[in-house]
């Protein structure tokens, strides 16, 4: 009996630790489409029921032996004024629903040191979002920025911009026209202290993010999916 107690034991144990493959955190599936996790083995997603609402909860699994577990979230987040997009296009206000790799890190905080490639940002670093330019989509350097384009370094230093992750969204190969400089940033906040909408990218409390580049792990092929619970979960790739 003491060994059978024992075994029973030592199930609960590793269930709390790695919860079974079905659910990520023991009471929550995770009901990700596989096209959109690919070889993924840390996801972050942003999700929402309602595709025209600028909210939506961030959540970060991991994937064990035993199956995908949760580790941070769900948290509040605000994404585009307009909601989700399949078919977001340049100053439309919505989020793109889809799966996106992180190809950076900027700002001008300390380096979170996660493996990810991180460009400490200074005055005149900009990201091109003219569709007159080959540079369109890219963040560049060492000229004044011009109107159109997104002032790294002045909204760094206004707060969003101090922490940022990057989404490779339109950028292999990069399209006119399609939109660009899809980030995860800090909110920004009206003057009665409440949260904005984004014009297209994810935004959290800073703590959030600091947790968040925490977790963040380069080594596991790491990949932001956002949109929809019924576009995430749904069978159509």
């Amino acid at each position: 009996m003491r060994i059978f107690a024992k075994f029973i034991f030592c199930l609960g144990v590793l269930s709390f630790v790695f919860p079974a493959t079905t659910y990520a955190d023991g009471t929550q599936v995770l009901n990700i489409r596989e096209a959109l996790i690919g070889d993924a083995q840390q996801i972050v997603v942003v999700e929402n029921t309602a595709k025209e609402s600028s909210s939506a909860t961030l959540s970060v699994y991991i994937k064990s032996e035993l199956g995908w577990r949760k580790q941070f979230g769900s948290i509040p987040v605000r994404i585009g004024r307009s909601g989700f997009s399949e078919r977001h296009r340049e100053g439309d206000g919505t989020t793109p629903m889809g799966s996106y790799g992180i190809p950076s890190v900027f700002g001008i905080a300390t380096d979170p040191k996660n493996g990810f490639p991180y460009i400490r940002i200074r005055e005149n670093y900009c990201w091109v979002l003219r569709q007159s330019q080959k540079t369109y989509n890219t963040m560049v350097k060492g000229s004044k920025c011009v109107k159109g384009d997104e002032d790294l370094y002045r909204i760094a230093k206004g707060g969003p911009y101090r922490r940022s992750i990057v989404l490779d969204f339109n950028m292999n190969p990069v399209v006119l026209g399609h939109g660009g400089a899809i980030f995860v940033h800090s909110h920004s906040y009206y003057a009665s202290g409440k949260t904005k909408p984004t014009s297209g990218c994810v935004s959290l409390t800073n703590a959030h993010l600091v947790k968040l580049l925490q977790l963040l792990d380069a080594s596991l092929q790491t990949r932001v999916v956002m949109g929809t619970k019924s576009f995430l979960g749904s069978s159509i790739p």
